[in-house]
C-alpha cells in the first residue's frame, strides 16, 4: 500500500490531526481532512449536522447516506466513487470527526 501523501500548510510545515507526545488536545475547528487511497476529504463535525437530518436517523426519515452527505458537503459525490468502505469505515470516520471537533483528552 502507498504511504498517503502529506498535506503541507503554506507555510511549508506538514498537518498533523494528533500528536503522540501530546495526548490532550484543545477543541479544534480546523476542517478535519482524512485520505482514502490517496484522495483527501474534509468532513464536518457531526455535531454541527443538520438537526432534521440527525433526527430522522432514529426515526427512518432519513439514513446514513444522507448524515454522511451532510458531512462530506462537497466531498459527497467522489467520496461516493471510492469502492470498498464498510459501514464500519463511515462510523471510523464519524468517530473520529466528532473527537477532532470535540478535542480528545487522556482517559476520554
Amino acid at each position: 500500500m502507498a504511504t498517503p501523501k502529506k498535506v503541507i500548510t503554506q507555510a511549508g510545515k506538514p498537518v498533523s490531526m494528533f500528536s503522540l507526545r501530546q495526548r490532550t488536545r484543545e477543541a479544534t475547528q480546523e476542517p478535519f481532512t482524512f485520505d482514502v487511497d490517496g484522495e483527501y476529504f474534509t468532513m464536518a463535525s457531526p455535531a454541527e449536522a443538520d438537526w432534521q437530518v440527525t433526527a430522522g436517523l432514529s426515526t427512518g426519515d432519513s439514513n446514513l447516506r444522507d448524515f454522511v452527505r451532510e458531512l462530506l458537503g462537497d466531498d459527497y459525490e467522489r467520496f461516493c466513487k471510492i469502492e470498498g468502505v464498510s459501514s464500519d469505515d463511515i462510523s471510523a470516520l464519524i468517530e473520529a470527526a466528532s473527537q477532532h471537533y470535540q478535542g480528545v483528552g487522556r482517559g476520554e
